[in-house]
């Protein structure tokens, strides 16, 4: 019994000493979550700025086929949004949709001034143009592409969700999908 007692010991401090590793791997991930998005922070001004995203894909709707290029990119043209979390670079993101033949159907670049009506006026200043994504789901039972976009509080949880329909001949609608309950 003597011989096991310091074994059993040890391997309780062992145990101890990796519970405190992970406990501090995890806060070390979620720390990288929170800055994952977060590119570059400019060291005079300290404006945060998210990560540029390039998505090409190629997508059908109506049986035909289509090719999206979605780009989104930090743009100090636009006012920054101030928070708790401090200062963000406002998001551009560019859409180009391209049909099969290479004619366009859609090329537009979004900010978040094109979800104003949808929105309170005190509510978008304290926004960012967060993304904007294909929704293969919506658009697999329509004949219409739909995009699904998001402007948030920077760095939170805090988000308003809205639902882009590009027709066939390329007019765009836009609602706020927290308020469509069947769309």
């Amino acid at each position: 019994m003597r011989l096991y007692y310091p074994i059993i010991c040890l391997l309780a401090v062992a145990a101890t000493a990796l519970g405190g590793c992970k406990a501090k791997r995890d806060t070390q991930a979620e720390a990288a979550q929170w800055y994952f998005q977060i590119d570059s922070v400019d060291t005079k001004t300290g404006i945060q700025r998210m990560q540029v995203m390039r998505i090409e894909q190629t997508i059908e709707t109506g049986n035909r086929s289509y090719t999206l290029h979605i780009e989104r990119a930090p743009s100090d043209s636009l006012p920054p949004v101030k928070s708790e979390l401090g200062t963000f670079a406002d998001n551009r993101i560019r859409v180009r949709i391209l049909r099969a033949d290479g004619s366009r159907l859609l090329s537009k670049t979004f900010t978040k001034q094109d979800f104003a009506s949808l929105v309170t006026a005190d509510q978008l200043p304290h926004f960012v143009f967060e993304g904007l994504v294909y929704d293969e789901e919506k658009t697999r039972e329509r004949k219409t592409i739909v995009l699904a976009a998001s402007i948030s509080y920077p760095q939170t949880d805090l988000y308003i969700p809205f639902s882009i329909t590009v027709s066939p001949q390329g007019q765009l609608h836009i609602v706020r999908t927290d308020d469509v309950f069947n769309e």
